[in-house]
């Protein structure tokens, strides 16, 4: 009985031991002292003792600076030209080090966080913790014109990957004293730094909130890119349609500033996130307000058509022929019997066989170097569409079809609005196929129903179409001249804009 009391008590103690030791390394971020040697031990022992972690000592009248930078994060040349430079001086003038962006590092969280973005520590002798300078190397790409979002007229310059040079290039443009930016870290691991930017008095506060409100509560280990943030504050995860633009060219995201809009820039991507977005607003390009009304109102209802015929050209195809055989015109219908008379298949899998062939190609082509995927798209379409035919896998009327198809889903503005309707595109189809026009029709319904459910922000998604604001007409599916645009959209408009604006209304 006493041998067992005794284990059981030994075991205990020993539990407790290691429940100590346990309470020791959870203690919480105790501040530094002013024991140089020992706060660059702990530092160092911190983040694994890694072998791009430099420390560097020197004595100036019998006092000990020590230095720490990580290597692979810090400007050389700086450092020694104006950081070292400096410090072998302070101790015979008495004057402090001047450099551009200067710290103090009282506790490990914050010595570390700012080590690991290219800054220097300095530990001074009788002074707690470290004094911290901005070394940090700048790697990236230049200012340059914009790839995805490209215009014929209007500026030309696009985001980089560099939050400080994304800021200035909003600033360069938009010198306004309302400008407001926040600074949020999201991601455990990366600690990615996210910008906020709005205009005070201009932006609708609801909107600012529910923003902040959502990146806020955002819990994981990393954030990579401005379209990851997207997905995780979408207000419909499972939508196939964008709730937030995604935009490259610093005049898109100003003039949305202006709008009202909030605007999300994130370290390390060159495209912002700008919300809250409009479904119509998907089909806009910048060039639209720097060409004439006519023309770019003209251009609009050409895109949005092209959507449409993107969406049900092929489906339309597919329930004639499987269904509704006998709208097709005499002279129209020994055209196509002739040109299916070799085909096996019934217009639904030949339809969904070549749009299947038709996206092959075209990630091939996005995946290759540029010349090669020019090459690839244009050839290997040719090759194949010949190919088929020949074969008797396909019509040449089918072919037809589905490059049209595929032509005006080009024409959208939006890559990620492309993205989605060439997801919608095949569930129509497959309607199409299994129940002729009515079905057509029931897809486009569960369309339109899903479309007047989604929301930005919360906020309508489908705006000004419904709920219905006359107002706002003037620039959706056309533009009516610039001086008729005078007012915000009601989507982004400040409360205080629109109170004010209803008691104009009710004054005339």
């Amino acid at each position: 009985m006493k041998k067992v009391l005794a284990t059981l008590l030994g075991k205990l103690i020993q539990g407790q031991g290691m429940n100590a030791q346990r309470g020791e390394q959870d203690v919480p971020d105790v501040p530094f002292g002013s024991d140089g040697q020992a706060n660059v031990r702990r530092v160092g022992q911190e983040l694994g003792n890694p072998p791009d972690l430099i420390h560097e000592s020197f004595r100036i009248q019998n006092q000990t600076y020590r230095i720490l930078y990580i290597k692979t994060m810090t400007n050389y040349d700086s450092l020694q030209r104006d950081l070292l430079g400096q410090m072998r001086q302070i101790a015979q003038s008495g004057q402090t080090i001047a450099m551009g962006q200067k710290k103090s590092a009282e506790k490990l969280a914050d010595a570390t966080s700012l080590l690991l973005e290219g800054w220097t520590l300095v530990s001074i002798p009788g002074k707690d913790g470290f004094v911290c300078f901005k070394t940090d190397e700048v790697v990236g790409r230049n200012v340059e014109r914009a790839e995805n979002q490209s215009i014929v007229i209007g500026p030309q310059e696009a985001f980089n990957e560099s939050l400080e040079n994304n800021l200035s290039l909003i600033r360069k443009r938009l010198k306004s004293p309302q400008l407001r930016i926040e600074f949020v870290k999201i991601g455990t691991l990366t600690q990615t730094t996210v910008a906020v930017v709005s205009m005070n008095e201009i932006v609708n506060e609801k909107n600012l909130e529910e923003m902040r409100e959502r990146i806020k509560v955002l819990d994981t280990d990393s954030l990579l890119d401005s379209g990851t943030l997207a997905q995780l504050i979408n207000d419909q995860p499972l939508s196939p349609f964008p709730q937030f633009h995604l935009v490259e060219r610093p005049d898109t995201v100003v003039s949305g500033l202006i709008d009202g809009k909030v605007i999300v820039l994130v370290d390390g991507t060159p495209y912002v996130l700008m919300g809250p977005s409009a479904f119509i607003e998907f089909f806009h390009s910048p060039e639209d307000y720097f060409n004439r009304w006519a023309s770019s109102s003209l251009v609009r209802l050409l895109r949005v058509f092209g959507v449409f015929v993107s969406i049900t050209f092929s489906a339309i195809y597919v329930a004639v022929l499987t269904f509704h055989y006998e709208i097709i015109p005499a002279n129209m219908l020994k055209t196509i019997a002739m040109s299916r008379a070799r085909v096996p298949f019934p217009p639904l899998y030949e339809a969904i066989f070549l749009e299947l062939t038709l996206e092959v190609l075209r990630e091939a082509g996005a995946r290759l170097p540029t010349k090669v995927g020019q090459t690839m798209g244009i050839v290997g379409g040719i090759v194949i569409g010949q190919a088929a035919v020949t074969a008797g896998l396909t019509s040449n009327v089918m072919i037809i079809i589905v490059s049209l198809s595929a032509l005006a889903s080009f024409v959208t503005p939006s890559y990620m609005m492309s993205n989605a309707m060439r997801v919608i595109r095949f569930p129509v189809i497959l309607f199409a196929g299994w129940w002729g026009f009515v079905g057509m029709m029931v897809a486009l319904t569960i369309l339109l129903i899903h479309l007047l459910n989604l929301s930005s922000l919360g906020a309508p998604y489908m705006t000004p179409f419904a709920p219905l604001r006359l107002a706002d007409l003037k620039d959706t599916l056309i533009r009516l001249p610039t001086q008729m645009l005078s007012n915000r959209p009601a989507l982004t408009r400040a409360q205080r804009d629109a109170k004010r604006e209803q008691g104009s209304m009710k004054r005339k």
